[in-house]
Order: structure tokens, then sequence, then C-alpha cells
């Protein structure tokens, strides 16, 4: 503590709580979720309110894509497949 003396008397008491708040919030734990979500549920959240440009939609016909592109969460969403 002795580093951090000089810097904490020259605190204000706002700063200072704002300090305690800060690292008694980093102390807590985080909430468990009684399900963790797959990578596909997260990447579907995410983007359940993307716009599909019309630019994109128009490539959907001249792209070529492997078949892992086809199956990924992201490009079926992005292309509306």
């Amino acid at each position: 503590m002795a580093p951090y003396m000089g810097l904490i008397n020259e605190m204000t008491d706002e700063q200072k709580h704002i300090v305690v708040t800060f690292i008694k919030e980093s102390m807590e734990k985080p909430e468990k979720c009684d399900s963790p979500k797959t990578n596909a549920e997260i990447i579907r959240e995410k983007y359940k309110n993307l716009k599909i440009s019309p630019e994109i939609q128009r490539l959907r016909g001249c792209m070529k894509l492997t078949e892992e592109e086809l199956q990924d969460e992201r490009t079926k969403y992005i292309l509306g497949l």
C-alpha cells in the first residue's frame, strides 16, 4: 500500500468512491448461466437485426462457396440461406 498512499491522499472523496466501486465490482463472480449458449446461438442472436444490403443479395448467385462455407452460421445468415 505504501506506494499508493500519496496517490490516495491526493484523491477527492468522489474519486476514492469510484475506485472502491470498481474494485468491488471486479471481485464479484459472474452469474452462472444454466445452459451455456452454443456459438451458433450467439451468432444468431448477434446478427438477428442485421439488414442484408442489396449488394450482398445480388452476390448470392455469383459466389462459389465451399461446403464448409455453406454450413457456416454467419455465411448462412448474411446470404439469407
